[in-house]
């Protein structure tokens, strides 16, 4: 990954306006609703990271009767790595979404059968194959009737897995439509 989530999220404000230290912490408390209470040793490190990456600049206020204050602006070259960064994190939760609805469906699908039920739908399913045919009310009675045509070729996954002290066996096939 090429920028972290702090340095993302300081690229992200710097994007809307320049903005001292003391500001971004405000700011990113604020956003995060108090779930994330930046500290200045994470922010502060991190900006001077970004700075010595040419992805921000810095200019110093002085001020007369408070500290003085160290302003970050975002540079063309941040500009264009906070777009990739965007463009990978977009994807990542695309596909991390995806994941999560595949996972939601199998789970609203599972059932508990005995291993004679489930030898009869696995030889359902391997003859429906050779037809090349499936009829899904007849694989798993009480569902929609649907029929499935799969083409040739068929790619058959099979993954046998440990996960919660349960062994698992996870079966996908997959074909490109007509």
């Amino acid at each position: 990954m090429k920028v972290g989530a702090v340095s993302l999220w300081l690229l992200l404000l710097l994007a809307e306006r320049p903005m001292y230290g003391y500001e971004i912490i405000r700011e990113l408390e604020q956003r995060f609703s108090g779930f994330w209470k930046p500290k200045t040793g994470t922010i502060y490190p991190a900006l001077e990271k970004l700075e010595g990456n040419k992805l921000v600049t810095s200019r110093i206020e002085f001020m007369e009767e408070v500290p003085d204050r160290k302003h970050y602006a975002l540079t063309d070259k941040g500009r264009d790595e906070l777009t990739q960064s965007m463009t990978y994190w977009t994807r990542m939760t695309e596909v991390l979404e995806n994941y999560r609805e595949v996972h939601e469906s199998i789970d609203r699908h599972k059932v508990q059968v005995s291993k004679d039920e489930l030898a009869t739908v696995l030889t359902k399913l391997g003859a429906s194959l050779h037809e090349g045919v499936l009829e899904v009310s007849e694989l798993f009675p009480g569902k929609t009737p649907l029929k499935i045509r799969p083409t040739e070729p068929v790619t058959f996954k099979f993954l046998y897995a440990k996960e919660n002290h349960k062994l698992e066996i996870h079966m996908e096939i997959e074909w490109f439509p007509r």
